[in-house]
């Protein structure tokens, strides 16, 4: 019986028992609970907060209660599937990273033999989100021009000016403060992000990775951006969280403006406008996209884009190449 094996571990001891043969035995929540609280004390907190909210909601219900070595291939595509319907491709791709990484680890721990996120674990095809809360990545310039237009007398007008002349993260440019603007050199200095967690509330965060700690050239239109942003800052009602004084932007009481607002009021600014609606991701992925088409090589973006894998700065770029030459096939119509 699985009771007699002594291998239904607490956290705190179970590591210390993974040369136990009966070991393969525990199943995927059991893993799970001791795979977490160890990457607690490595990982940011956000990414331990969206693992786990990936693993309760999606993951736990598939493949929960079985033994962690019998988990197949087809197991944690059923997992991928059942999101296909209601989740964005973003968040099932992290959704399948999680999995990569909890089962990779039982690997590298003897727990398991093979990781079964192989190849054959792909992202669904067959995802059927509607037009309706589908968010595009790439605008075209006659949207930013219309976006920019109607958000010109509104808060969202100067940070979202801001991401589409540097590329910066949600995170750091909520976190961004004057200290790391550097008008004299013409740099932004990238040192730290800014998060929101419910226990500890708005806390100074190391970017996201080694490769985000980067200087990005401040162009003339960006220099003028922040130039308008200092005259806002000299005058702008201070909060009491001394903390909070020094962030380029904030709300109208001066606390820093959480990601999904930002969301909320790009929406808001694109139903005026009459615009597909997009993310302040997005804008990010827009400046991405201008520098690809400007010319500048993948080596160079990823430094600006502070990208750890060149991989994901390459997808970019064939995204564009895809968009370019779909926009030159159309082009045979009018022949």
């Amino acid at each position: 019986m699985r009771t007699n094996t002594k291998i239904l571990l607490s956290n705190d001891n179970y590591i210390s028992n993974l040369d136990n043969p009966y070991s393969n035995l525990i199943t995927v929540n059991e893993w799970f609970l001791q795979w977490i609280s160890i990457i607690e004390g490595i990982r940011k907190p956000k990414t331990v907060i969206n693992y786990t909210n990936y693993y309760n909601k999606n993951i736990k219900p598939v493949i929960g209660n079985m033994l962690i070595s019998k988990v197949k291939p087809m197991h944690c595509s059923k997992v991928l599937q059942n999101m296909s319907s209601t989740y964005k491709e973003s968040s099932i791709k992290q959704t399948r990273v999680a999995m990569s990484c909890m089962f990779q680890y039982a690997v590298d721990n003897d727990v398991i033999l093979k990781n079964p996120i192989g190849k054959s674990v792909v992202i669904p095809t067959n995802m059927h989100l509607s037009n309706k809360n589908t968010r595009h990545l790439l605008l075209t310039q006659e949207e930013i021009n219309s976006f920019l237009s109607t958000a010109k007398e509104t808060p969202y007008y100067l940070p979202c000016s801001l991401v589409l002349e540097t590329g910066l993260r949600a995170g750091e440019l909520i976190g961004l403060t004057w200290d790391e603007i550097d008008f004299e050199n013409n740099y932004i200095h990238i040192r730290h992000a800014m998060q929101y967690d419910k226990n500890k509330g708005w806390y100074f965060s190391t970017p996201k990775s080694k490769q985000s700690l980067r200087d990005i050239y401040m162009t003339v239109k960006c220099r003028k951006i922040l130039i308008e942003a200092m005259e806002i800052y000299k005058i702008r009602k201070k909060n009491r969280n001394s903390i909070f004084n020094n962030l380029v932007f904030t709300s109208i009481h001066g606390t820093p403006i959480r990601n999904n607002s930002y969301d909320i009021g790009i929406n808001s600014i694109c139903k005026k406008a009459g615009i597909n609606r997009f993310s302040i991701h997005s804008l990010r992925h827009t400046f991405a996209s201008r520098c690809i088409m400007a010319g500048i090589s993948p080596k160079v973006l990823q430094t600006v884009m502070g990208h750890s894998d060149i991989s994901t700065t390459l997808n970019i770029y064939v995204h564009i190449d895809n968009s370019i030459n779909e926009a030159e096939m159309k082009k045979l119509s009018m022949i």
